[in-house]
């Protein structure tokens, strides 16, 4: 005998079937599926919540739920494992080594990457992760957007771990227990980079970080913590910026810091390695050679790194190497659905590459 919520399966399934609805038609509210089957709303909701799971119907929060294109997801689920990449940029920086490790393990192992970006925008990443809902996925692996101001779009991630579909962030940790994570030690990073300095006399230091990522954040609270652990009065500036106002927040008052020599420092310590080039391709512009006159340590160790006029020290992020572990553990993940993964988290030691932009610190004449 079919269960009540089978039988108010069954019957959307074959009005879906015959053509009673098409692709992205309203399906009726729960209020009135409970009238026309004289269930409860546990069972509309648990009936509803399995149709969206085989890809037959997606929800929008607060707006309802609708008929998914079921014939594609259908097609796509019988021909193997798709794992969506979400990541806030794609083409530059850091990530095309990040996915490239990531792509590298799962393609290994028969599975195929759905890759998007957010542009660091919450609302963007909301319409990814809906999209990515009423897909045929197996697995998500996002860095979350702004994640220094909470996990924006926390409905969304929880539908994808109550529907069993693994979850993993990069760059970025998560409130949600079951979510591992591969990040950077960033605290630890900032603290190590500003020690360098220190370790080389520079008493006047600038700071520049992000504070709309927690990258940015935990970058901020290492370099604040080695300052307050030396023992030498310490003249510190503290630029901080958001993704939005990068140009009127750090490039102008970095410009106007730079062009006067009173309020001058003789160290930088820039959140990635697009600050520290910006800083050191200023530095030109107001003749000031680095690192002699100005040590620059940046994040990341990127491409950027080896294209200035000297090479930049930087933390080291593993961006490859980080890929390839993402993607192994995603692939157990989606074998094991049921086991918790969240002790599988990873966080890389930090370290600093060698380079050039350093130097100790020279009195003035």
């Amino acid at each position: 005998m079919e269960k009540k919520y089978e039988v108010v399966i069954n019957a959307l399934l074959k009005e879906m079937q015959d053509g009673a609805y098409s692709v992205d038609a309203k399906l009726p509210t729960e209020l009135a599926l409970m009238s026309q089957f004289q269930v409860s709303r546990h069972t509309v909701r648990k009936a509803l919540a399995d149709l969206e799971g085989r890809g037959y119907v997606y929800r929008i929060q607060g707006g309802g739920s609708y008929v998914a294109d079921w014939q594609k997801n259908c097609q796509q689920r019988d021909t193997g494992q798709n794992v969506a990449v979400l990541t806030t940029h794609i083409s530059d920086y850091i990530f095309p080594a990040i996915i490239s490790g990531i792509e590298e393990t799962l393609t290994a192992q028969g599975t195929s990457l759905l890759l998007g970006s957010t542009q660091n925008d919450p609302e963007r990443e909301r319409q990814s992760l809906v999209q990515y809902l009423n897909s045929n996925i197996q697995g998500l692996i996002i860095e979350p957007t702004k994640s220094a101001l909470g996990l924006k779009n926390q409905d969304l991630y929880q539908q994808f771990l109550d529907r069993k579909i693994p979850v993993i962030t990069i760059n970025a940790k998560t409130s949600l227990p079951k979510v591992p994570y591969f990040v950077m030690d960033d605290f630890g990073a900032g603290k190590l980079a500003t020690k360098k300095l220190l370790d080389l006399g520079h008493q006047q230091l600038l700071g520049i970080f992000k504070t709309d990522d927690q990258q940015g954040i935990d970058r901020m609270n290492g370099f604040n913590r080695a300052i307050q652990e030396t023992q030498t009065a310490i003249d510190i500036q503290l630029i901080t910026y958001q993704t939005e106002n990068v140009q009127t927040q750090m490039f102008e008052r970095l410009s106007r810091i730079l062009a006067t020599k009173d309020a001058r420092p003789t160290g930088i310590i820039a959140y990635n390695d697009q600050i520290a080039m910006t800083a050191y391709n200023l530095a030109t512009k107001y003749d000031l050679k680095v690192p002699q006159d100005l040590s620059i340590v940046g994040f990341d160790n990127s491409l950027l790194s080896h294209s200035l006029g000297v090479q930049l020290v930087s933390a080291i992020h593993p961006q490859a190497q980080m890929g390839r572990d993402v993607a192994a553990l995603m692939i157990k993940m989606i074998a094991e659905p049921t086991r918790n993964y969240a002790q599988f988290a990873k966080t890389y030691a930090p370290e600093l590459s060698a380079g050039e932009s350093v130097a100790a610190y020279q009195p003035k004449k």
